[in-house]
């Protein structure tokens, strides 16, 4: 019985680091297409290319945060 548990555990984490694997890929292709939406906009708009870059660097970061909240919660480190 306890050799079931063990193997079930081990199905659900490996399930759990495909998830956040899937996850980071999906969250990283999302925010790029957001992000130079949000440029082509801003230019539109008139602003800049330049700071329309500047400003669509904004979405990496808050991608790069949400992802490090994530880690941090997973493997119970805070940054």
């Amino acid at each position: 019985m306890k050799i079931t548990a063990i193997i079930r555990a081990g199905l659900h984490l490996i399930k759990l680091i495909l998830n956040l694997g899937f996850l980071r890929l999906a969250l990283g292709w999302k925010v790029k297409k957001a992000r130079r939406a949000f440029e082509k906009e801003l230019i539109k708009g008139g602003i800049p290319k330049e700071a329309a870059k500047k400003l669509g660097k904004k979405y990496a970061s808050v991608k790069d945060e949400i992802m490090r909240q994530i880690r941090g919660s997973t493997w119970g480190i805070r940054h």
